[in-house]
């Protein structure tokens, strides 16, 4: 597609202009007639084709999906009430409360104003929007039920905050608990030990192995604390460089799919968004194979990214969604079923968005069970190592009565 200005006249002879993109001039002639316009000039800005992706770099804001699930609930609440759209985002940009937000939605005013659809609005923004949020939008303008697609997007952003809040709030507990853990045996090695095992140096007897072994330990952790905080932040450094490399990530992420317990919480996660995406991709009339290809990159984990996208290609050359996903392996027995009950019914993105919400609530179980299980674990492994360091303690402590006694 290429982005026309135009200048038309309305039936009342008043003069419009704006800018439409289409396939040609003719289209545009044809859409302005449809708008009850004549058209009087039209002049092709670009040739260049419509870029997918958001013209925003690396370094530009990017919007929270909670902020960005507000702004969609809100434009579509205005829509549906009968208000113009460029009316709808200039009354947003005032109320905003964030400055990013009010920023974000003042641009896309300005743009509007000129003439621009919302979709291309939002790909010359200069704030990083999803991919496949950008498609759906573009999808309802295209079809002329931009309100109806901003209420089915409205919802999958929001059924996608709260998976990620989820998620994250199943994470936060175990994170904790490592934390006053580590917190709790730093202390002890570094202050604790070393007053009280201190009463034994007038002893003229070796002490245990393992008072002697957590000596050392407790004396290597004063000494070197500094040292050993730089090395764990370096090593964090270079796993995420090494995870930049394609190669690398591939092989890291297929190991956590396959690991008991984490791997069915990431691949159900990915699953629920990706099934989510690409329902809603093709509720808002969006070609299969561009779905597909949309919805890849919302994708996590590169296996399941890199067969989708073989999917592309298996579907063009005419498979079935259905055996596509079931020749990618990683897709769970209960989507496959919806799938093709979805394709032999004509109702695919309703299947979809079924499976959608299956794997939410299983993520959620997942995380559950994923909680349960590393609750005890971190007992039983702060308690070993308490253990262990009152045994050292208590052990010369023993000794020394044998002698006495």
């Amino acid at each position: 597609m290429a982005l026309y200005e135009y200048r038309a006249l309305s039936a009342a002879g008043q003069q419009r202009k704006g800018m439409h993109e289409a396939d040609s001039e003719r289209q545009v002639r044809q859409w302005l007639r449809e708008q009850s316009l004549s058209p009087v000039a039209i002049k092709e800005l670009d040739g260049r084709k419509k870029e997918s992706k958001s013209s925003a770099g690396w370094f530009a804001p990017k919007i929270s999906t909670a902020d960005l699930a507000l702004f969609t609930r809100e434009v579509f609440t205005l829509l549906e009430a009968g208000t113009p759209l460029n009316q709808a985002l200039k009354a947003l940009s005032q109320q905003a409360n964030a400055k990013l937000v009010a920023r974000f939605i003042g641009g896309l005013h300005s743009k509007v104003s000129e003439g621009y659809p919302l979709a291309r609005a939002m790909q010359v923004s200069h704030f990083r929007l999803p991919q496949d949020y950008i498609a759906i939008i573009q999808a309802g303008e295209e079809s002329g039920h931009l309100s109806e697609v901003l209420s089915r997007l409205a919802d999958s952003i929001e059924q996608r905050d709260q998976l990620n809040k989820k998620m994250k709030t199943a994470l936060i507990y175990p994170a904790l608990m490592v934390t006053v853990a580590l917190g709790i045996v730093f202390f002890l090695m570094v202050y604790v030990v070393p007053k009280v095992v201190s009463v034994f140096d007038n002893m003229h007897q070796a002490l245990p192995p393992l008072t002697q072994g957590l000596l050392s330990l407790s004396g290597f952790v004063q000494n070197y604390w500094g040292a050993m905080l730089v090395a764990l932040f370096g090593m964090f450094v270079l796993f995420k460089l090494l995870l930049k490399r394609p190669a690398l990530r591939f092989k890291f992420h297929r190991l956590l799919m396959r690991l008991p317990g984490v791997g069915r919480f990431v691949v159900y996660g990915a699953t629920a968004r990706w099934a989510r995406t690409f329902g809603v991709l093709l509720a808002s009339g969006v070609a299969v194979r561009d779905a597909l290809h949309i919805s890849s990159e919302v994708m996590t984990l590169d296996p399941m990214k890199r067969g989708v996208e073989q999917m592309v290609e298996k579907v063009r050359r005419g498979n079935s969604v259905h055996a596509s996903m079931e020749e990618a392996g990683f897709f769970p027995p209960l989507l496959l079923n919806l799938v093709k009950t979805g394709e032999g019914q004509g109702r695919l993105h309703n299947m979809l968005l079924k499976g959608a919400k299956h794997y939410e609530m299983g993520v959620e179980n997942a995380a559950a069970t994923l909680v349960s299980l590393l609750e005890p674990l971190l007992i039983i492994v702060m308690g070993g190592v308490v253990l262990t360091i009152v045994l050292a303690i208590m052990m010369p402590i023993f000794e020394m009565n044998q002698m006495i006694g």
